[in-house]
């Protein structure tokens, strides 16, 4: 009786065991299946707006044998050789992450910068500069023990120093105006370049190398400038191009070049692609080949909107408003949101009226991050219009509304990437002397830098195709000049796809609407990149 007992219980448990299996695959399965639909609807979806965007069967035989010859084929041997060989590929991404790195950073400077005023970003970048670059100097002669409030002063002079801009703005305004446009970028873009070259340069050899690469980059660019104005060409554009992307690229092909004998190849990387791309161009416009119907053209990104003709709208307004009011609302958001995970992580009490005062804004914050986009719009509305009697479809509005409809989402992050690291760390620091500043400055942050930028990456991707605010607080659907200051009114490119959408045009509706979108989401995955960069070296460097 008891061998039968025993194979009765022996038997209970295998099927018990098999049981629990056959639920464990199920739920395998369905996690894959789950996973496998959403990708196939992402990519029929993205696959859609492909199809509409570059209409493929409009294009020829040649036209396609034509660029595999020149693009495709040279890109896939360089790939599938730098795949073999990991010096080589490592080598390849630094000369990638400079050249397109260095394109969309000429862009965004120039385009905001005109937007704004050259004159203008130039007199506060002055104004916010100087002053901790003052400080650290000063620190730099005093004593270890008296550099503890050289931290905390570094953000404060710069708020004083735009806020001595501010103040002395419409007497030095006139005076600045006179000088040439290519001096204002010269000074706001160049000479911050040339200074970052020479740190970077005395830190990698020597204090004379580092000068004479500051002098090789201002010199450099008063070159551009010369030959520009020798042939009648307005040199601004030309000398951002210079500092933002001839020299960063020079700086990452030449270090590699002389110091990676093995990865040296992979510099070739983003030539061989680019270079096919404009021969590719050339040939095609000399072969005259049938290429693509495709409304993603120079005229859809560099003209204003045409509201009969699909062919000739353009949403350039439109783009520059949406990097206007993304970066400002950046600037207004992060730092905040930032400075309150901060506080209430590392310097709220625990216990006490403080402590339950804290416990009580992380929850509300906590819950702030799931209202819908329409209530902060409405919030928007009844601060920056009917509050502080702001004129309807502002810059400065719609980057305070989105602000505030993001700084939920960054104080949560922040803080959760605050408190994933180890105290062990901070118990360390102050072991060995250090302040709380210190540690927070030398030992947390740092550590929290990925999960913070992993914070950036979501807020900026709700941000930017945000409408419903934009819809509330009285944005303009449609403009047809780019904003010229932060009180100037502009468009948001998510709002003119929306209004575009009922155009009686089909053209529009097939043609416009879909290259603006794919137009949007490389704005996205362009501001998202660049955070994932900064994540990824954050990451490398821990």
């Amino acid at each position: 009786m008891a061998t039968d007992t025993d194979a009765v219980e022996e038997f209970g448990r295998t099927t018990d065991q098999r049981r629990r299996q056959i639920k464990g695959q199920l739920f395998e399965v369905g996690l894959v299946a789950a996973t496998l639909a959403g990708i196939v609807a992402l990519l029929v979806l993205f696959g859609y707006l492909a199809f509409d965007t570059f209409r493929p069967l409009a294009a020829s035989a040649r036209w396609y044998l034509l660029y595999f010859g020149v693009l495709v084929a040279p890109t896939a041997a360089f790939t599938l050789y730098a795949r073999r060989n990991p010096a080589v590929r490592a080598a390849s991404t630094r000369s990638f992450a400079a050249a397109i790195g260095g394109i969309v950073a000429t862009c965004v400077l120039y385009v905001v910068a005109a937007s704004l005023s050259p004159y203008d970003v130039f007199i506060f970048a002055v104004f916010a500069g100087l002053p901790p670059l003052l400080v650290a100097a000063i620190g730099r002669r005093m004593d270890r023990s008296a550099r503890t409030y050289i931290g905390p002063l570094v953000p404060v002079s710069i708020v004083l120093g735009l806020g001595g801009g501010a103040v002395t703005y419409a007497f030095l305004r006139p005076y600045v105006g006179i000088l040439a446009q290519w001096i204002a970028y010269f000074g706001f873009v160049t000479v911050p370049v040339a200074g970052i070259a020479g740190v970077v340069a005395t830190r990698r050899w020597s204090g004379q190398r580092g000068g004479y690469a500051a002098g090789a980059v201002l010199a450099g660019a008063l070159v551009v400038a010369a030959a520009g104005i020798a042939t009648g060409i307005d040199p601004s554009f030309w000398v951002v191009l210079f500092s933002a992307f001839v020299v960063p690229v020079v700086y990452v092909v030449g270090t590699t070049v002389a110091a990676d004998r093995e990865g040296r190849v992979g510099v070739a990387g983003p030539f061989v692609l680019i270079g096919g791309m404009l021969l590719g161009a050339a040939l095609e416009r000399q072969l005259g080949l049938e290429g693509l119907e495709s409304f993603l053209t120079p005229t859809l990104l560099l003209e204003s909107w045409h509201g009969l003709e699909a062919a000739e709208a353009g949403v350039y307004p439109q783009i520059v408003g949406s990097i206007v009011i993304v970066g400002f609302m950046a600037v207004l958001a992060f730092p905040v949101g930032i400075g309150a995970a901060v506080y209430l992580e590392e310097y709220a009490a625990d216990t006490g009226w403080s402590g339950r005062l804290a416990t009580l804004l992380e929850v509300n914050i906590s819950n702030l991050a799931g209202v819908p986009s329409v209530v902060y719009g409405i919030l928007g509305l009844a601060l920056f219009r009917n509050a502080l009697g702001f004129g309807p479809g502002i810059v400065l509005s719609a980057a305070g509304t989105l602000g505030l409809l993001i700084l939920p989402i960054v104080v949560v992050s922040a803080q959760e990437a605050l408190r994933a690291v180890p105290d062990s760390l901070r118990e360390a620091s102050y072991g060995m002397g250090a302040s709380r500043w210190q540690t927070l400055r030398n030992v947390v942050l740092p550590e929290a830098v990925p999960g913070i930028l992993t914070g950036t990456i979501l807020a900026l991707a709700r941000a930017i195709g945000e409408t419903a605010p934009l819809v509330v607080i009285g944005i303009a659907t449609t403009t047809y000049t780019p904003p010229r200051g932060l009180l100037a009114t502009a468009a948001a490119l998510p709002l003119q796809i929306f209004a575009a959408r009922s155009n009686f045009d089909a053209a529009f509706r097939h043609g416009v609407v879909p290259a603006a979108a794919v137009v949007l989401l490389a704005l996205m995955l362009t501001m998202n990149a660049a955070a994932i960069v900064i994540r990824n070296r954050y990451e490398r460097s821990d």
